[in-house]
């Protein structure tokens, strides 16, 4: 029993250490996201948006249906319904490799990337592109995209995980962390269901929230 309480506490002041590096990427995030948003509205709206149109335009002329099938299996590699268990299984081996700090860590980076992009949906309420019909085009807002801040970071920290703790090749895992954030993104993209900025400040936010991630790491001591 006391050992249990023992690591019960040591967990809990491993995440009160945390709180910072917490807050600390979510405001950096919110920098970079907020920036974006001023430099594509008030700087360079006239030329972005045509551009963007076109983008989709052209993806969609040229896409077929093995690749649409494709890209909406991509896509989902990023929703909750496959992050979450991985999640699960992930945790699970990091526990069992005595290593709690670093699941729990895991999980607020999948959490954080959800609240950063939820609250700035609901701020900037960004229509979705809507230049053709689509039955699966989501309700919600556009900027950014979430899929792509979800790719980024959480794959980003299994890649880490997966090189610190478990001896894989960073080679081996930059290279899938990079692959999947990539092919993820441009799917949203190809789908129709987001412009290009915000895939692209999407990776930047992810980006961002991994280092912080990465960091608050090493300096609570759990890496």
């Amino acid at each position: 029993m006391d050992e249990v309480y023992i690591r019960f506490y040591w967990l809990s002041q491993s995440l009160f250490s945390f709180i910072p590096y917490f807050i600390g990427g979510l405001v950096a995030g919110s920098i970079v996201l907020a920036s974006n948003v001023f430099l594509a509205r008030y700087l360079l709206w006239q030329w972005l948006l045509p551009t963007e149109k076109a983008i989709l335009l052209t993806l969609k002329a040229r896409g077929n249906s093995v690749v649409n099938t494709w890209m909406e299996a991509i896509t989902f590699l990023a929703q909750g319904q496959v992050t979450i268990p991985l999640l699960i299984l992930s945790s699970g081996l990091l526990i069992a490799h005595q290593q709690a700090a670093a699941a729990l860590i895991l999980a607020i980076d999948l959490g954080g990337s959800w609240l950063l992009n939820g609250i700035f949906k609901s701020f900037f309420r960004r229509q979705r592109p809507d230049l053709w019909a689509s039955p699966n085009r989501p309700m919600d807002y556009s900027y950014p995209s979430g899929h792509s801040m979800s790719a980024i970071s959480f794959y980003g920290l299994l890649a880490f995980y997966a090189t610190h703790f478990f001896s894989i090749p960073l080679a081996i895992t930059v290279a899938i962390a990079v692959t999947l954030s990539t092919i993820i993104g441009f799917s949203r993209v190809y789908l129709g269901v987001h412009w290009p900025t915000d895939v692209l400040s999407g990776w930047m936010a992810g980006l961002i929230w991994l280092v912080a991630c990465i960091y608050g790491l090493a300096q609570i001591g759990a890496t």
